[in-house]
């Protein structure tokens, strides 16, 4: 149960995390992804600004945000819910390698980077059923959270 228990925090918190993030600029944002419905945004090295850069970005941490509201963390099968996760944290790296503009490609990476410590408690906590890993939630909250406040930040 408690393994049940510390999955649904990490789930939770990660949902909470990227949801404010990719929430709070999907409205600045349409104007970009409804642009990009009708051109592709260019992607010229490091000529890419920054709103092209989280125009690129914002949608794909929605999406991926999205996704991860289907993870079950009461699941028999703890492996699944972690493969679900690591899903996630995938489609974040294919965000990072998407963008060319230096700050909005280090500021997504920091979010990737604070996934993929989860992910790494997840696995610990759900699987290995180390419940002395799950100590660490606190730490690595408070990381995704900084890291998903710079990026929304600077895509504002």
């Amino acid at each position: 149960m408690n393994r049940r228990i510390a999955a649904f925090t990490i789930a939770a918190v990660a949902v909470l995390g990227l949801t404010g993030c990719a929430g709070a600029a999907d409205e600045s944002s349409n104007d970009n992804a409804d642009a990009g419905d009708s051109a592709p945004v260019e992607e010229t090295g490091t000529d890419q600004s920054v709103e092209d850069a989280c125009g690129i970005v914002m949608p794909q941490l929605t999406e991926a945000s999205q996704a991860m509201s289907d993870i079950d963390p009461a699941s028999a099968d703890p492996q699944a819910t972690v493969d679900q996760f690591n899903e996630y944290i995938a489609k974040l790296g294919e965000t990072v390698d998407s963008v060319s503009n230096s700050e909005v490609k280090a500021a997504t990476a920091a979010v990737h980077e604070d996934f993929v410590a989860m992910g790494d408690v997840l696995t610990k906590v759900v699987v290995e059923q180390d419940l002395d890993a799950a100590g660490d939630l606190s730490t690595i909250t408070g990381d995704v959270t900084e890291s998903a406040t710079a990026l929304q930040e600077l895509c504002s």
